[in-house]
């Protein structure tokens, strides 16, 4: 009873860590559709990179945020800004390292001046930076700055 326990857990464990680790590339017009969204929920979309340091040091807050989060009213996306060709060797062990269970895309168009308009007209690209919409009632909150958990927190029940 106790093997099938084991295998239980270490199998569960694994699953767990491969679900985690799922990354989806995007380009620039998987963004344009992602913030076409309709859907009446808040969406809170932050980019950032394994390389910045203020990214990861607000990362442990928004993964707080985002296992408190009411999932049928906001939905979170993170838009790592990190080389496409440093996915396998630094974004998905950064991840697994650190127990990150959101929603990870990598952006593949590494011509930022070339979708971040698209995101702000005011944004000059500095990360991380955080956009809160939602399409069907017309919320663009945009922040372009470390934002800590009792911030977030305010903004997404300003915002809901």
């Amino acid at each position: 009873m106790k093997a099938i326990f084991i295998v239980f857990l270490v199998f569960f464990g694994l699953a767990q860590g491969i679900q985690a680790q799922e990354i989806r590339k995007i380009s620039k017009s998987d963004l344009s559709e992602i913030l076409k969204n309709p859907s009446d929920k808040l969406h809170v979309v932050n980019f950032w990179a394994t390389w910045c340091g203020p990214c990861v040091k607000e990362l442990p807050d928004f993964q707080k945020v985002v296992n408190e989060a009411d999932n049928q009213k906001v939905d979170f996306l993170f838009i790592s800004l990190d080389f496409p060709s440093d996915a396998e060797k630094k974004l998905v062990p950064f991840l697994k390292k650190n127990n990150y269970t959101f929603s990870v895309c990598l952006m593949t168009e590494t011509d930022y001046n070339s979708w971040i308009d698209e995101i702000d007209p005011a944004w000059q690209g500095n990360i991380p930076a955080t956009l809160f919409f939602n399409r069907a009632r017309n919320i663009h909150h945009f922040v372009a700055e470390p934002i800590e958990k009792p911030q977030l927190e305010k903004t997404i029940q300003t915002l809901l």
